[in-house]
């Protein structure tokens, strides 16, 4: 597998969103609405803001899940609804469906539950199938932070559940799931978080590759930007991947080692925000794409902070 460590030209980087570290962690996803504006999680969750990019005004809307770790904006929706992924924390794990105005209109549990299984669900990303045909209206869920289960939900109720087996490697941390529609047929491309890869299936769930490269270390969540796969590296960088599943660094980390105390920092012996500069990233967690193609992504550390770049 071919590729760069060189950024290929200069970021337009603005910090559009920066959390009081003394809310607590941003560990969110991020979605874009219908007119534009962007979705994601209130530091200390238990909330959402609303932002419109163009002025980093917002609006702070209250809802029923402690973590909005994975945010999935519904297409065409009436209301704007979206998915939330909230992998709980000490609480119990749920996936939601709500509204713009924090209203919940559904809930999904864990599939393949019997009475009395003593199970971890902490799903941590979702992706819809959207386009006419067998798959439309599936919905892939991954259980990022419990069993490191990929799970696949159909309209009728029916459900399959994958462990990765079939990839030659079992998933440790499937955090982030998106439908890749880049090229003829479409895809499940799933962040195999600490097997350091991305997976690639069939809608019907069959194993088609993995990538992976040196840069990639904790690849989290996914994006589409034209013929270019835009990929959050939790530990490492902001990256691309091309059809040919060839690596680019679009935006290197701030340093190459994490320190004590990351994604924050230790300070006289305390757990503190991380000291961020412009054009460098942290700790990349969720990405969205908008119709222009300008990218916005979630940085998770004690208040965290959302970053436009084109």
């Amino acid at each position: 597998m071919s590729e760069s460590t060189s950024i290929p030209q200069e970021i337009n980087w603005k910090t559009l969103f920066s959390g009081n570290p003394k809310d607590g962690w941003m560990h969110s996803g991020i979605g874009i609405l219908s007119d534009g504006h962007i979705v994601f999680e209130s530091p200390g969750g238990r909330a959402f803001i609303v932002l419109n990019p163009e002025d980093a005004s917002f609006t702070r809307v209250d809802v029923d899940a402690a973590i909005l770790h994975g945010i999935t904006v519904v297409s065409n929706s009436s209301d704007d609804s979206f998915w939330i992924c909230d992998p709980g924390g000490t609480e119990a794990a749920q996936v939601l469906l709500v509204n713009r105005k924090g209203e919940v209109t559904r809930t999904i549990t864990r599939p393949n539950t019997k009475a009395g299984d003593a199970i971890t669900w902490k799903p941590t990303t979702l992706a819809i199938v959207e386009e006419a045909g067998p798959y439309q209206g599936d919905i892939w869920i991954g259980d990022g932070y419990g069993e490191s289960l990929v799970h696949r939900i159909r309209p009728d109720g029916s459900s399959q559940s994958f462990d990765g087996s079939s990839t030659s490697l079992v998933f440790n941390c499937p955090h982030g799931i998106l439908i890749d529609t880049r090229g003829p047929q479409s895809f499940v491309v799933i962040a195999d978080r600490r097997n350091k890869r991305i997976v690639f299936f069939t809608l019907d769930g069959e194993y088609v590759k993995s990538v992976s490269s040196e840069a990639m270390i904790g690849p989290s969540s996914f994006a589409i930007r034209n013929d270019l796969l835009i990929v959050t590296d939790l530990y490492g960088a902001m990256l691309s991947v091309d059809l040919a599943g060839h690596v680019e660094i679009l935006i290197p980390s701030i340093k190459p080692e994490r320190g004590e105390g990351w994604p924050n920092q230790i300070k006289d012996g305390e757990s503190v925000a991380p000291d961020v500069i412009e054009g460098a990233v942290n700790s990349p967690h969720g990405v969205a794409v908008n119709s222009s193609g300008t990218v916005f992504f979630t940085e998770w550390y004690f208040g965290g902070r959302v970053v436009r770049i084109y």
